[in-house]
């Protein structure tokens, strides 16, 4: 599939306000505690996040490459968004095909898709959505952009610009279409063009409608 996305945010020297990546660490300041953070998704509507065994996401990352179209998704454990708890991305796939989106609150790209990501993940039940909020500062900023943005899905954080490493992410946004066994089936650097443009790969590559 051949796509031609809009710019997107570059991770090195990124806008006012924003975490400059010169390295993989973004400074955070994530002190939420699990029935707060709870409290703030739910009252955002973003749902809990899936079940999946946490761990040390350090070293789960150390032997892992890029995701790169027709290989395995490399697994990186992350925290549910809010910072309560841990999970591999790997184990909240569940075997379902998924369209994973790379966002950040402070991101234009990343804003002006999300009505783009919002309609269409709710016309493909039979899809699974995860976003990954990519070194926002604090978690409520994440929480409180992906609220107004209307994702009815989970999302986890990644302050620590673990996927930076592990997945070859240079800049933003990202959507990768994962398969159900995970292998990766299609990458877009960059936003999607328009909702109908993500209902086709969905179509194409996932095979679901």
């Amino acid at each position: 599939m051949v796509l031609v996305p809009l710019a997107g945010c570059s991770l090195q020297g990124a806008s006012s306000g924003a975490p400059t990546h010169s390295s993989t660490t973004v400074p955070s300041s994530r002190t939420d505690s699990s029935s707060t953070a709870s409290s703030a998704r739910a009252a955002a509507g973003i749902p809990d996040c899936p079940a999946g065994g946490g761990g040390d996401a350090t070293s789960s990352v150390e032997a892992l490459g890029r995701a790169v179209v027709g290989e395995k998704l490399p697994d990186v454990v992350l925290s549910c968004i809010g910072g309560d708890r841990k999970i591999s991305v790997r184990a909240a796939l569940a075997g379902r095909p998924h369209v994973i989106n790379l966002w950040a609150s402070w991101c234009r790209p990343c804003r002006a898709e999300a009505p783009m990501l919002r309609t269409v993940s709710r016309q493909t039940p039979g899809v699974g959505f995860l976003g990954i909020d990519y070194g926002d500062r604090s978690s409520p900023d994440g929480i409180s952009f992906a609220g107004a943005a209307g994702w009815r899905y989970p999302q986890l954080e990644d302050p620590d610009a673990l996927t930076r490493r592990a997945w070859g992410v240079t800049g933003l946004p990202v959507t990768l279409l994962v398969a159900g066994d995970g292998t990766v089936v299609s990458r877009v650097d960059g936003a999607w063009t328009s909702a109908e443009a993500l209902r086709a790969a969905i179509r194409t590559d996932l095979e679901a409608s």
